[in-house]
Formats: C-alpha cells, sequence, structure tokens
C-alpha cells in the first residue's frame, strides 16, 4: 500500500514539474509574436534579407517582445506627438531649390525626421530631388523605399507617399529580426511652401 501511495506520489509530482516546463515552452512567446504580426502586420526574417548590411541591424539591442509592443503601441496611438517643420529656398534664375525638413516626435523620444529635396520652376513645376531620413531612437531602424510626387488636381498641390519599415530586433526563443510596414503620406503647397505628413502604422 505504501509502495502504491508512493507511486501516486512521484506521478503528481511529476505531473507539476510538466506544467511547469510548459509555462516556459516556446509556444507562449510564439503567440507574442503571432499577436506583433496580426496587430501590426509585422513579419520575422532572417538577417540576410533586404537591407540588413546597410541598416546594420546586427547593432540594434535585443528587446523582449512586450518591449516591442510597447513601442509599437506608442508609435500607433502617437502619444505626445510634437510637429516641426523646416523649408528653405534658394532661387538661381528659373529654378527654385527647395528643401523641406519635417519631424515628428513621439512620446518625447521617438524622433523621425524627413528631409524632401525638390526642384521649382517658374512655370510651376516641381521635381523630385532624393530624400534623407533618420530615427532617433537605438532600439529600432527606420528604412524608406523613396518617394511618389504627383499633383492633386483639386487643390494643385503636390503630395507624396512612401513605403517605409521599422526594423526590431526581439528575443523569441532566440534572436528574431522584425520588419513592420509603415506607410507615410504627405503635401506641400508651392504657393505659401506649407507642407505636413503623417505616417500609418
Amino acid at each position: 500500500m505504501k509502495a502504491m501511495h508512493l507511486i501516486i506520489a512521484m506521478l503528481v509530482m511529476m505531473s507539476l514539474a510538466s506544467c511547469s516546463a510548459d509555462g516556459n515552452d516556446p509556444v507562449e512567446n510564439s503567440v507574442s509574436t503571432y499577436l506583433l504580426e496580426k496587430t501590426y502586420g509585422a513579419r520575422s526574417f532572417t538577417y540576410k534579407e533586404n537591407n540588413s548590411d546597410k541598416l546594420k541591424l546586427s547593432e540594434l539591442p535585443a528587446i523582449s517582445l512586450s518591449e516591442a509592443d510597447h513601442i509599437l503601441s506608442v508609435l500607433r496611438k502617437h502619444t505626445d506627438a510634437q510637429e516641426e517643420l523646416d523649408i528653405r529656398t534658394a532661387t538661381k534664375g528659373e529654378q527654385t531649390w527647395l528643401r523641406i525638413v519635417m519631424k515628428q516626435t513621439i512620446d518625447h523620444k521617438y524622433a523621425f525626421t524627413i528631409q524632401l529635396n525638390m526642384n521649382c520652376y517658374s512655370d510651376g513645376s516641381l521635381y523630385y530631388g532624393g530624400y534623407q531620413a533618420e530615427c532617433s531612437s537605438s532600439l529600432i531602424k527606420w528604412y524608406l523605399k523613396g518617394f511618389s510626387l504627383a499633383t492633386d488636381n483639386a487643390t494643385k498641390n503636390y503630395k507624396f507617399e512612401s513605403q517605409s519599415y521599422i526594423y526590431m530586433k526581439v528575443i523569441d526563443n532566440g534572436i528574431k529580426y522584425m520588419q513592420i510596414p509603415v506607410t507615410i503620406k504627405g503635401n506641400y503647397n508651392p504657393r505659401n511652401h506649407d507642407a505636413a505628413f503623417s505616417y500609418n502604422l
């Protein structure tokens, strides 16, 4: 009888140990990764894909999935967003060199800066001359694929758009790189040199 009790006790202890081990099962972390994918359109990728070397993603610190979710949530909500606009022009003959710098700071620590370079002519035409973009946070990398530029027939303003990506390095049963799409849209009014942009995460 004592032997039977001992066997039952051992089975109960083994069952508890199994449950405890299951608590650290990779499935729990993969669900969190799945939530990032469903909530923000994130996708995981290998380091050698896309612009990894150019962006030096290996320099990113590894963060937890919960920290990654917090950062993306703050960016999506635009917490305490502050916008700055700096437009500079220089005219030479019939050509005006135009530099538009737009900066948006989220939650007092995530600053996204876009600089658009354009050339204007006396006939009203506008030509796109490239861009620069940077993000102040050391926890993420930001990559833009370039801008499309078109005329808004209703307002005669120029509108621009870009597909960009935020990259993170997260801890999920080892190191995993995540790519999150961010769509940028903006406009420029050549009559008063006013410009604005927004992004959708």
